[in-house]
């Protein structure tokens, strides 16, 4: 298993950039239409899409992906957190999610990834190697 764990946090790596900068792309790859519509995406939510939280969750996010690289220990329970987090609160403080088949398709592995870590994280191979 820990033959594969390196592997797949470089992959979670890289989707979750592509997937973080996705909208900044919008505008070169839709119509304008289509930005237009894309652009009401966390409507409803308390958080603003703008204001600095999702940048500073996208840091910390990266900082566990980089800890499970390393083996540490705390970076298995940050990353988890942050995944729990995601999952569980993120869709009623964020609001709305809209999204073309592209972006979704990056989500979606994505979230494969993310729960191919998990399991990876609490199998006896990985554990050992944590410090």
């Amino acid at each position: 298993m820990t033959r594969y764990f390196q592997f797949t946090v470089q992959v979670t790596a890289v989707l979750y950039s592509t997937f973080f900068f996705l909208p900044y792309i919008w505008q070169y790859i839709y119509s304008e239409d289509i930005s237009y519509l894309l652009s009401a995406a966390g409507t409803g939510g308390i958080i603003d899409p703008q204001s600095s939280f999702p940048y500073i969750y996208s840091m910390v996010y990266v900082l566990s992906l980089l800890g499970l690289y390393l083996y540490k220990k705390l970076a298995k329970w940050l990353f988890c957190s942050l995944t729990a987090f995601n999952f569980l609160v993120s869709p009623y403080i964020l609001g709305l999610y809209v999204t073309m088949y592209f972006d979704a398709s990056i989500g979606y592995l994505l979230t494969l990834c993310e729960g191919a870590l998990i399991l990876m994280l609490f199998s006896d191979d990985v554990i050992k190697k944590l410090k």
